[in-house]
């Protein structure tokens, strides 16, 4: 089996990705806007940054891939590389009471 970058969708997730990151520099969005699960720091995200600067833009899925989650289809989250990357592939915590 190939890896998930290679396969159906690549395109469509790149070109999602490049949108989000034209978003990001245009309004000025920070880091984990629109984060259904609270990741980010909140700070700016300067777009301009080289690909692998700690600080640089990268676009977070909310669903980790790893954990079951769609490569395209998901409203992708603008994050700083080291933000998505402390994140990694963490799901959701739920937290059931005891009866």
């Amino acid at each position: 089996m190939g890896s998930i970058r290679d396969g159906k969708g690549h395109r469509a997730y790149r070109r999602q990705q490049a949108a989000l990151k034209r978003r990001t520099a245009r309004d000025n969005l920070p880091c984990g806007h629109g984060s259904p699960h609270g990741w980010g720091c909140g700070q700016p995200i300067d777009t301009t940054l080289p690909t692998g600067h700690r600080m640089s833009f990268t676009a977070d899925h909310p669903d980790a891939i790893n954990n079951g989650g769609k490569l395209v289809g998901q409203d992708l989250v603008p994050m700083h590389l080291a933000c998505n990357s402390r994140k990694s592939d963490h799901a959701p915590v739920e937290i059931w009471e005891a009866s």
